[in-house]
Order: C-alpha cells, then structure tokens, then sequence
C-alpha cells in the first residue's frame, strides 16, 4: 500500500490534529466538564489514529492489535462522554466521578475480554480481512457476549444524549441549542454503525470517520456556545484580574466557578481547601453564615456585611448575592469584597468623632446624641452627673501637663469600671477638661446613692507620680434627674448648680437638684 494513501493521511492528520486541541482543553480554567471533553478527544484520535495504521499495513497480526487498541477508545468513550453531558447538566464532582467509576466498570471488563480473545473466544467468533477502497482492513463477528457488550456501550452513548436532552426544559435558547448539538455530535457514531451497513456504499474506517465528525462538532460547541461552567478564556482573565471574590452556584446549589481572589478568601479561613477539588463544592460546605446560605438556598437578591474572626483578628467582607438565570433554575452570584481597610478607616474615624482621644470614653459631642437618645426613647428616669477633679490645676502647676494628662486618663478608667453599662446602664463621658459626665437610667436617689459610693470608691485609689510619689484624688459632683423630656442644655444648666453647690460646700461630695 502506498503511503500517500489520500483516505488514511486524511483520518490521520485529523487524529494529530484533534489530539492537539484535546491538549489546549487542559490548560486553565480548569474543571471537570474540559477534563473529560479532553479526555473523549484523546481517545477519539487514539481511535483515529490506530484506524489509519490498520489501513496502512498489510500484516494480520498487527492490524488485529490495532483493532484491539481501538476497542479501548471505543469501549471507554461513551463513559467520558456520560461524565461530560452529567456534569454539565448537574455539576458535581464527586457524584459523578462515582457514577462514572460504576458505568465504567463493565467497559473495563469488556477491554480485558477483547484483549484476551485468542485464549477464550468469548467476544470474537471470526476475525476476517475485507478490502474496500482498495484498503484493507480487519472484519469481525461477534459473540453474543460481544454483542451485549456492544449493547452496553450504545445504552451509554444513549444516556449521555438522554441527560443532555432531559437538562434542555430549563434552559435559555442558546444553551438549548448547545445540548441539542451535542447530543447529535454525540449520537454520529451510534448512527454511521447503524445506519451505514444498510447502504450499499461501503467506507473504509467508517467508525473513525464518524470519531472525526464527532470530536469536531463537539469543540465547535464547546467554543461556541457557554456551559456555565465552561468559560472563554477573555472571560476568565477578567474575573481573575478583578480583586473582589467571584463564585457561582448551580442549581443544586454547588460551585460552578470561582476565581482566584474568592479562592484566596475562602483559603483564609478553610486552609484545607484543596483548589482543584474546589468546585462542585455545596454552598454550605463553603460557607455557615446563615445570611448567606439563607440568599442561595431562597434565590435572594441582598447585600451585607460579613465579620469574620480570623486568629483572634476581624475581617470585613461586602457579601453581595444575586439571582442570575432563567426558567427557574437560578445560578446564584455570590460576590465577596474586603473591606476590611475601608472598615478600620470608618472605625478610626467613627472614634475620633465620637470619643475623646485622651481617656478613650465619649467626647462632649457623642455624650450629648447619647443623651438625646435616651430621651427620644423615653427611658425615664435619667440621672445625670458632673464631676469634676478637685484641685486638679494643682497637678499641672505642681507636676507639669504629663502628669495632669495621666490624672485624667486614671480617673476615666476608674469612673469606667465603676459605672459599669452592663450594671448601671450608663454611659460615661468627658465633657471637658476636668469635667467628666455620667447618665443613669436610675431616679434621683438611686443616682445619688451609686455617687457616693463612687467617691468612696475613689479614696481607695492612688495616682503614682513619676513612678515613686502616690497621690490621692476627690471629685465633687452635682447631680439632676429628670422624668420627662428636656434639652441637654437644660440638664446640663441643672447638674452644673449642684456642681456649684459641692465645691462651695468643700468639695468631694455630691449635691443635688431636680430638674
């Protein structure tokens, strides 16, 4: 036989050609549905392949090995194609591995008993030669084993078209179209076995032929048309340069994608997440936030803030969840943003507005809103306190502004643990300078009653000067309560005469007046 061959160098540089495109499937994105589409392409052009070179050479016992070499595409194709239709239709990896491991099984069988034919002669009753075209290639007759292995093979082929066919309901129009030209590709073979010997043209490698016209129609729909999960390469290069954490949800709720930032942050609080076992994840194997699983499972369209403790540590996360899909079968868009600078920015600044950056309690400004709003909310009665240091401009002359700041910082932590808000439901802060401020949702004698008390409280407690000297504090205070509702400016006009009146009376003790 000549080389030049027209027939065969056709079917063999499709071969090359289609085992170099099921090469470039592998490369990233990576997921199940291009691992097994490359997969079925390899086996495709090992079938090809093996067909031109039985066409070529003229010895029998090489084309019957040929032969046997290509009963492994042709008995393990149609479990691959199976994965493929299966895990685009419902994507999940370790399901469908397992189905695949279960249908695959008696394909295995079947290679093994092809193989080792000449010892039993189970599935071959006569391997012959025939010459078409003038190409000569081997003729084969079953068993009635080999025939059911045959038959077994076709109900895979037929399933793999059944679970395309059966996903399409629900399915917008171009991913309908997608499904229906695949199962044709798929069913090419199934048809030229069936439908050729009926004619009475003959083909020589009419079965490769057909592998050729399926692997070329199935990488025509693979770039044409989007799977969900199967993604064009611009695509993913725009969602792998985005910073925010991509992931979508099929509609069992498993992960049909995600990105590289969305990896890194689920990385940091699952670090054994394993990247290449990632997707077909379920959503509440990902996550536990209620809010989220709550956004997925009901098709929620919402927006919120995530905190979450990482090694005694807080991130912010902006969780973003929108249905995108059609006819029912939502894909869920999870979108996860840290904003965990943003966060701590917004918290330094929310501080230096609303407390004093000296002793760290409320400044005169968060003081007054928090009074407001007690008062708005009608939790009557309301004690408020004055305080103020005794003597305190005596720290500064005697020991300098140092000395006079540490004196503050002491006395707000003191009068912090004190009026405890947990216990007294108060609310400490400076009002300014050496004048210090606590509400008490408490009445007039229960208010005067906690003052005292703080006063002795407060002769047990030494301020260290310098490290070595100890010095002892007092306080006066004025005290005015309220049971309905006044301007601050009135309290504060009220509780400052008590004030008044305490430092007239000697200092270190507590007045009163009702507003």
């Amino acid at each position: 036989m000549q080389w030049f061959e027209p027939y065969p160098l056709y079917i063999s540089i499709m071969a090359f050609f289609i085992f170099f495109l099921s090469i470039v499937l592998l490369k990233k994105p990576s997921n199940l549905v291009r691992l097994f589409l490359s997969i079925c392409l390899m086996l495709s052009s090992l079938f090809m392949i093996s067909t031109a070179l039985e066409l070529y050479i003229d010895d029998f016992n090489a084309m019957q090995w040929l032969r046997n070499i290509q009963q492994i595409a042709l008995f393990l194709c149609p479990v691959f194609l199976f994965g493929f239709a299966k895990e685009i239709a419902e994507p999940n990896a370790i399901k469908n591995i397992k189905y695949m491991i279960y249908l695959g099984a008696p394909a295995v069988i079947g290679i093994f008993l092809i193989f080792t034919n000449p010892i039993h002669h189970w599935m071959r009753s006569s391997v012959t030669t025939d010459t078409i075209w003038g190409l000569t290639e081997i003729t084969i007759t079953p068993t009635p084993l080999g025939i059911t292995f045959i038959a077994y093979l076709l109900f895979l082929t037929l399933l793999a078209v059944f679970t395309f066919i059966r996903n399409m309901h629900d399915l917008p129009s171009h991913l309908r179209n997608s499904h229906l030209l695949s199962s044709i590709a798929i069913l090419i073979p199934l048809v030229s076995l069936c439908v050729l010997p009926l004619l009475s043209v003959k083909i020589p490698g009419q079965v490769a032929l057909s592998f050729s016209l399926m692997s070329v129609l199935l990488i025509f729909i693979f770039k044409r048309y989007d799977f969900n999960s199967i993604w064009p390469v611009s695509r993913h290069q725009i969602l792998e340069s985005l910073d925010e954490g991509i992931m979508l949800f099929g509609p069992n709720y498993n992960l049909l994608e995600i990105n590289q930032a969305g990896y890194k942050l689920l990385k940091r609080w699952m670090s054994y997440l394993d990247e290449d076992m990632i997707i077909g994840q379920k959503v509440d194997q990902l996550f536990t936030d209620e809010r989220i699983l709550k956004g997925v499972y009901q098709h929620l369209s919402t927006s919120f803030e995530w905190k979450v403790e990482l090694a005694g540590k807080y991130i912010y996360l902006q969780v973003n969840i929108v249905p995108i899909g059609y006819y029912g079968r939502d894909i869920m868009l999870v979108v996860l943003t840290d904003i965990t600078e943003k966060k701590l920015i917004e918290n330094r600044l929310y501080t230096l507005a609303h407390y004093d950056s000296l002793t760290n309690i409320c400044n005169r400004h968060s003081f007054i809103e928090k009074y407001n709003a007690m008062a708005e909310h009608k939790k009557f009665p309301i004690s408020f306190l004055i305080l103020d240091i005794d003597h305190f401009k005596q720290f500064n002359d005697q020991y300098g502004h140092i000395v006079g700041d540490q004196v503050l910082k002491e006395f707000a932590v003191a009068l912090t643990e004190f009026f405890k808000p947990a216990k007294n439901y108060s609310i400490v802060g400076r009002i300014g300078g050496e004048e210090f401020g606590v509400l008490l949702h408490k009445d007039a004698a229960q208010a005067g009653e906690q003052a005292n008390l703080f006063q002795q409280n407060l002769t047990e407690h030494s301020i260290s000067i310098n490290g070595e000297k100890q010095e002892k504090i007092t306080v006066s205070i004025g005290l005015t309560t309220t049971n309905e509702p006044i301007s601050f400016e009135q309290m504060y006009k009220e509780a400052d005469k008590a004030l008044y009146q305490a430092k007239r009376a000697g200092r270190d003790r507590v007045e009163m007046i009702n507003a």
